[in-house]
């Protein structure tokens, strides 16, 4: 009989040390859920600076906001890539919306160029960036003498002209210009080349049209 009894006191004061335990932990996890929360890491707070919108003084009082490194706003509005406001203050964000160009002022001003991301100016430019490109020709013969009906061939460059193109080999005739059946079509790159006999002999004053756009004189002699 003492036998159990002591059994039995052993057992509640076991299971009043596991209670008293777990007493003692309750209010150690409080206390860690309740602590303030650690400072953040350099690195968070270095993107959290990386963060803060860039402003571009384009001149005449303006200045271009730019945030999260693209979205420049100009007069409280995005810039959409390719678009041009020019109220009195020209503004215009290139294509893949990495640069933009500005101008305050009239008459031979120069344009800026600004880097978007960084908000630096790159230089500026004369013309205006979205000015078309004058079309031109230019036309080359592989052999600048031949025998009547040898084939040579002509090739060029065309810039401003649209791929898929035609153009025309042209030959003075009596003071007038003829087109001859020799033609080529611009390849994607602006290039042509096209295979040409002539049967005029003597020296042959030669160009390629392409429309109105016309490439300079050049000349072959037939023998």
């Amino acid at each position: 009989m003492r036998t159990a009894t002591h059994s039995r006191s052993t057992l509640r004061t076991a299971t009043v040390s596991v209670i008293a335990g777990t007493a003692l932990l309750a209010p150690a996890a409080a206390a860690l859920a309740s602590s303030p929360s650690p400072e953040r890491p350099a690195a968070v707070q270095h993107a959290a600076a990386a963060a803060k919108a860039t402003k571009i003084d384009i001149g005449a009082g303006v200045v271009i906001t730019v945030k999260d490194g693209s979205h420049p706003y100009y007069n409280g509005k995005l810039l959409k890539p390719g678009q041009t406001v020019n109220d009195g203050i020209y503004v215009h964000l290139s294509a893949d919306g990495k640069r933009l160009y500005s101008k305050t002022q009239g008459g031979g001003t120069p344009y800026a160029i600004w880097d978007v991301k960084t908000g630096k100016m790159l230089g500026t430019q004369k013309t205006s960036p979205t000015a078309k490109a004058k079309a031109s020709l230019s036309a080359k013969p592989s052999a600048t003498s031949v025998k009547a009906w040898q084939e040579l061939r002509v090739s060029g460059k065309a810039t401003g002209v649209k791929a898929g193109s035609k153009v025309n080999l042209q030959q003075k005739q009596r003071g007038t210009w003829k087109t001859l059946p020799a033609s080529a079509t611009v390849n994607k790159s602006g290039a042509y080349s096209m295979r040409v006999k002539l049967g005029l002999k003597g020296k042959n004053d030669l160009r390629v049209a392409s429309g109105a756009t016309l490439s300079p004189v050049f000349n072959v002699t037939v023998r």
